[in-house]
């Protein structure tokens, strides 16, 4: 059992504190309602009941809010609302319900963001930027993309450009195409076919 040992305005709700750690926001309907007050006894189940079945509503609100100006992942979406202060109950439910109005859908967001970055990043920093993202390892895996060399000498060509070609800029130029997430044999077909011969022997 635990106690109540703070409740605290933040702009239109209460904060609630559990043996003086935050817990979650309730509306101050809530709180009449279920009588809380500071030094009462209450278990931290009981008090995720109460903030279920007051803010599912606010909550999915929220959700559908935060999702409808860019697409994002199940992840960022329970992560937002977390720091909204909705317990970690609650934010699951309003996923499996966004899920199932098919509102979010990690699988439809990697396909989307693989078609819109490939091209410009390399298959490596694709699979970072998901994994920081919150995209599982599983999805990740199945990620498979045959790299357009033309694409890669754009980017290679515009690195280069005004620049002398001697073999210390060439070698810029792969760490540069490195730290954007191409592969190295990708980068080494990229470099040969701009020399039209092999790395080592150009200088």
């Amino acid at each position: 059992m635990t106690m109540i040992t703070k409740i605290s305005e933040n702009k239109k709700r209460l904060a609630i504190y559990l043996d003086d750690q935050f817990v979650c926001f309730l509306n101050a309907f809530t709180i009449y309602k279920h009588k809380l007050a500071v030094g009462q006894e209450i278990t931290k189940e009981k008090l995720e009941e109460i903030q279920f079945e007051s803010e599912m509503d606010s909550a999915f609100d929220q959700a559908i809010k935060y999702i409808s100006k860019y697409q994002k992942t199940e992840s960022e979406l329970v992560d937002y609302l977390q720091k909204k202060g909705y317990m970690p109950s609650l934010c699951q439910a309003v996923l499996k319900k966004v899920k199932e109005y098919r509102y979010i859908d990690d699988k439809n967001f990697v396909e989307a963001y693989v078609k819109q970055n490939r091209g410009r990043v390399g298959i490596n920093k694709i699979k970072q930027s998901l994994k920081q993202k919150g995209i599982s390892d599983e999805l990740i895996s199945q990620i498979e993309i045959e790299e357009d060399i033309s694409d890669l000498q754009k980017i290679a060509l515009k690195y280069l450009k005004n620049k002398e070609k001697n073999s210390a800029n060439m070698q810029k130029c792969m760490k540069f195409m490195f730290s954007r997430g191409f592969s190295y044999d990708d980068i080494s077909k990229t470099i040969n076919s701009i020399k039209g011969e092999s790395y080592e022997d150009w200088q």
